[in-house]
């Protein structure tokens, strides 16, 4: 019997799936891209999801051109900040498929190049920073997620790694639940799913070395203007966002706004935009050595008392002592003077 798969065109969304046949012992349904358009959304993250073995933060794709030179793209929604010359280091784990094109990545250890139809992994508290090839360019498809689980695995060493690319026994089927993942991330980008850790924790099985929970919405409703102005708050987490941004992305008046938000979520604007920036603290200090002083500002805050109060108001202690509380004794001895050396600047391709 001939085998089917669903052949992409990455840069519109057919009315109809296109089918060929293929050779394999399974078929592997490739889904349809999410959007024609490229896309990065940051997820709320509850005390229900953060308490998940695995859980999703972000999730996106990108398209750059051949030709062209800079990176990250002045367009693109950089929520981390992300600079060439200075690289990143991420509180949480990032894997990526390069759909098209290629690039290559630079961590403290060296540099690896990355060809098409290939995925790659960045570890939390990992200096790194990665692009496109000018001649080439690339499409990236990608996720950012944590939990107890693949910080287990990376311990135990159970994720099959050559540098910071997977080894993968079956590429297809892994974009495939990549793609299906983001798809369903994008469709509701207000909230966030244990669905979407148990989807995660299926794609990260193809990493390692040896080869129905009801939807439980957050922060998300039937109001579509409330769903855009949580999908801002979220998707701004890394930044000081006021009511007033909020209000001016939704086209209403911020009386209107409270009413809605306040009918829909039983919270203010303004308790969702501290729900937010106490989630990210949050991971910051569980998941990373930065330092008190820079969680700050990653959060989305504008002074370290500013930190502490909301940490008083909502988890009765301070940011210190959550960080002694919830880091394990080991993490707790080192110091943000063990962070790599980032390695100096070098001339792209």
């Amino acid at each position: 019997m001939k085998l089917l798969k669903l052949i992409e065109n990455p840069g519109s969304i057919p009315r109809r799936p296109t089918l060929v046949p293929v050779a394999g012992a399974a078929a592997a349904w490739i889904p349809e891209p999410a959007t024609p358009f490229p896309f990065r959304h940051s997820l709320p993250v509850s005390d229900a999801i953060f308490g998940l073995p695995v859980y999703v933060t972000s999730a996106g794709w990108e398209r750059v051109s051949p030709g062209v030179v800079d990176y990250p793209l002045a367009e693109t929604n950089n929520l981390d900040g992300f600079k060439w010359e200075d690289g990143r280091i991420l509180p949480e784990f990032c894997l990526a498929w390069v759909e098209e094109g290629g690039g290559y990545l630079e961590t403290t250890v060296g540099r690896q190049e990355i060809p098409a139809r290939r995925a790659f992994l960045f570890r939390p508290g990992e200096w790194h920073r990665h692009r496109h090839l000018a001649t080439t360019g690339w499409v990236i498809h990608w996720i950012h997620f944590n939990g107890g689980l693949p910080h287990q695995w990376m311990q135990d060493g159970t994720f099959a790694l050559t540098g910071n690319l997977p080894e993968l026994g079956s590429p297809e089927l892994f974009r495939s639940q990549l793609l299906h993942l983001i798809h369903a991330a994008h469709h509701a980008a207000a909230t966030n799913s244990p669905i979407l850790s148990w989807q995660a924790a299926g794609l990260l099985t193809h990493l390692v070395r040896q080869g129905g929970t009801p939807r439980v919405a957050t922060g998300h409703s039937a109001d579509e203007i409330v769903n855009r102005a949580v999908e801002f708050i979220w998707n701004h987490s890394h930044a000081f966002v006021d009511v007033t941004e909020v209000v001016a992305q939704t086209g209403i008046s911020r009386r209107s706004l409270e009413r809605r938000f306040t009918k829909a979520l039983r919270r203010s604007v303004l308790e969702e935009i501290q729900l937010c920036r106490l989630g990210r603290a949050k991971r910051l200090l569980t998941e990373t050595r930065v330092p008190v002083k820079q969680v700050v500002h990653r959060a989305g805050l504008r002074s370290h008392q500013q930190l502490c109060l909301l940490f008083q108001e909502h988890e009765g202690m301070s940011p210190t002592d959550y960080r002694e509380l919830t880091t394990p004794r080991d993490s707790q001895r080192q110091d943000h003077r063990c962070q790599p050396k980032v390695p100096q600047n070098r001339k792209s391709n």
